[in-house]
């Protein structure tokens, strides 16, 4: 019978122009490589500002798509959706944030392979943006093997530090092993709809109730709890959330602050489609569970960071509390709570990169020096970045009126509409307990004296890549920051019996001109989410009702 009726599909013009951003993300990869060819090793600098291009050349081209008639593209197996190009939008400004904070980095840790590094960083990227997009199975699959794989490669792409390697191999056997319960999962379920497409699933689920309490329904159950599991480990949720801190403190810290963002992104958007959408009619199965892995994730996530002292490994387990945030919305399970889902992925999203971003800025040669007593003191030592990093660690905070506690707000909110009081007051309480942690850094910042151990760190010159863009930033930032060219050792002022302590409070940190761009477009955006909170969270809204219809 198969053999009477082949399939076939061609794919017309707007199948690919409804996947015009991931096209030219990847023609941006391909230029990466090119001109990893053609430039000499003095000036890898030009594969940033490659990358950068592309991403805002992709960024624009979300508008245009978003203007096309229809969302559907290669026979049901992509969505152009709001939801999709929402998404699409926050992971490209964290892969732009990301790439403009990596010359300078790659230059100080002294990482060799800098092509292979921004060509990966961009396929990551491609992965995250083909994941939010899918709408089949099979889709969120290659979208999440395409990001997987990239990342794997990059969080041990420092061959010469210990750390970095064993978070490479951390990650890509817990992955794998998290890989193979989703696709497990996706097959079973499969095997109880007969069905891969998310809107194919649904339409079947609605129309056999019957079939599914005469011998599916514990096929598909099993399937859901196996997809649940992957979902979850992708996520950072507990108890799947044992790799987070690990890896997070071994990658590159630029691989760290965009794979904490856009990994989340992706997964939470499918993850929304997958249960929210095409599982719905099965959420009295699924939404407790979802309820109670929201409730230890904030509570485990808030009290493990509470005991950190290093900012990097704090900030890991932070994503892993708002990771229980996110998942209220996801057990609320209604278009007001999917809307909230989304603005608090894009709020997450700039003020978590730059408050990674300020920590590679602290960071010394060695990988290390991210703990507090590194921090003591920064507000004197570098006025401008303490002030960035305070603003990021506010809205993380949650304080009022940032775009963090805005994000809080819409999420708790939309619990509270959707009868899931007790959840919301959970939520509320966790996200209390998580303002301790975050205010200690800045505590640290501006009322704690400098430790004579944690010497601060002189970044090399501007690359000249991304000179012309950040000569207004970099000037101001500059102007504020003044320092040494070189970073000053403690041995050698202790044998020129210099006061170390003298020392520690004159010297600043210097920052290039890539960095001082990404910190204040990650500022700015900050600040701005206060203002046009309202306009973006009616486009969440309007996407997340599209979703549901």
């Amino acid at each position: 019978m198969l053999a009477q009726s082949p399939f076939t599909y061609t794919p017309t013009g707007g199948d690919w122009l409804r996947i015009l951003p991931e096209l030219i993300v990847l023609a941006a990869v391909f230029a990466t490589l090119l001109a990893d060819l053609a430039l000499p090793v003095g000036r890898k600098g030009w594969l940033a500002a490659v990358g950068v291009v592309g991403a805002i050349i992709s960024g624009g081209s979300l508008v245009y798509v978003n203007s096309l008639s229809g969302t559907s593209a290669f026979f049901g197996m992509i969505t152009s959706d709001g939801v999709a190009l929402f998404a699409a939008g926050v992971i490209l400004l964290s892969l732009g944030l990301a790439l403009l904070f990596s010359p300078s980095y790659l230059a100080r840790q002294k990482i060799a392979r800098v092509g292979e590094y921004y060509v990966l960083l961009q396929m990551s990227a491609l992965g995250m943006m083909l994941m939010a997009a899918a709408n089949n199975l099979m889709t969120v699959f290659v979208g999440l093997e395409t990001l997987s794989l990239a990342l794997y490669i990059l969080c041990a792409l420092p061959q010469t530090r210990l750390r970095s390697q064993e978070a490479g191999m951390k990650y890509f056997i817990l992955s794998s092993f998290a890989s193979a319960f989703l696709l497990y999962g996706m097959s079973l379920i499969y095997g109880a709809t007969g069905a891969t497409g998310i809107p194919d699933i649904r339409r079947f689920l609605d129309a056999h109730q019957a079939a599914l309490s005469q011998g599916f329904g514990p096929l598909l159950f099993v399937g859901m709890s196996l997809m649940l599991v992957g979902f979850c480990f992708k996520v950072s949720a507990v108890p799947f959330q044992a790799w987070t801190p690990d890896v997070y403190t071994g990658a590159p810290t630029t691989v760290t602050a965009f794979m904490s963002v856009g990994t989340k992104v992706a997964a939470f958007v499918a993850l929304a489609r997958v249960f929210v959408i095409a599982l719905q009619t099965q959420n009295a199965h699924w939404e407790p569970v979802i309820w109670a892995i929201a409730v230890l994730t904030m509570i485990v996530g808030n009290l493990l960071s509470v005991t950190q002292r290093d900012v990097k490994r704090m900030l890991a387990y932070s994503s892993v509390a708002n990771a229980g945030y996110l998942l209220v919305a996801i057990a609320t399970a209604s278009p007001r709570a999917v809307a909230s889902l989304l603005f608090y992925l894009a709020a997450y999203a700039v003020m978590n990169v730059g408050a990674f971003g300020v920590t590679l800025l602290v960071e010394r040669r060695d990988g290390r020096g991210t703990t507090l007593d590194d921090f003591d003191g920064l507000g004197r030592r570098n006025p401008a970045l303490a002030a960035a990093m305070a603003v990021f660690l506010f809205s993380l905070a949650g304080v009022p009126p940032t775009a963090g506690f805005l994000a809080k707000y819409f999420v708790f909110y939309a619990a509270m509409v959707g009868n899931q009081v007790p959840l919301a007051i959970i939520g509320i309480l966790a996200s209390v307990l998580g303002m301790f942690y975050y205010l200690r850094v800045v505590w640290a910042m501006y009322f704690v004296e400098p430790t004579p151990g944690a010497m601060p760190v002189a970044l090399p010159e501007r690359e000249p890549a991304l000179a012309a863009v950040g000569a207004a930033a970099h000037g101001a930032i500059e102007e504020a920051t003044a320092s040494p060219e070189t970073e000053i050792e403690v041995a050698s002022l202790a044998a020129q019996a210099i006061p170390v302590e003298s020392v520690l409070t004159s010297v600043r940190i210097r920052t290039s001109a890539s960095s001082a761009v990404a910190l204040v477009i990650a500022v700015t955006l900050t600040l701005l989410m206060i203002l046009f909170a309202s306009p973006l969270d009616a486009y969440a809204q309007a996407a997340a009702s599209a979703l549901f219809h």
